[in-house]
């Protein structure tokens, strides 16, 4: 049996990441590391290059964007996942320009949101 997927929540909102980090042990991920800045971000990706990266955009110095580009410069196949309240055309394209997998929005009811991390992960685990 695979083990479970690691995963890194990078988010300057310490509410965000617990309530992340809860959907992500219902959904079955292992080890869950937080940051709450974008460098410590890309350092704990650096030093624990977990299967999946939930990365929100609206942080106070580094951006999301540039903590992105800084993720996917490392490791091309990164697997980044923008977790966000923007959703307008402009920052998804960026966003895709600078390698993200995917995108969830922090408006999605619970459950929305619990199965679409559960998806993510098993798409993770069929990538690994």
């Amino acid at each position: 049996m695979a083990e479970p997927l690691t995963v890194l929540v990078i988010d300057d909102e310490p509410h965000v990441r617990l309530f992340l980090r809860t959907l992500l042990e219902t959904a079955g991920a292992g080890k869950v590391w937080e940051a709450d800045s974008g460098p410590q971000g890309v350092a704990l990706y650096a030093q624990h290059k977990p299967a999946v990266v939930l990365l929100d955009l609206n942080m106070a110095g580094q951006t999301g964007v540039e903590t992105l580009g800084k993720i996917v410069g490392s490791n091309p196949d990164a697997m980044v996942i923008v977790v966000t309240s923007q959703n307008d055309r402009e920052t998804v394209h960026t966003c895709q320009q600078r390698g993200a997998a995917g995108f969830l929005l922090k408006s999605l009811p619970k459950e929305e949101l619990l199965a679409a991390l559960q998806k993510i992960l098993s798409d993770a685990a069929d990538n690994d």
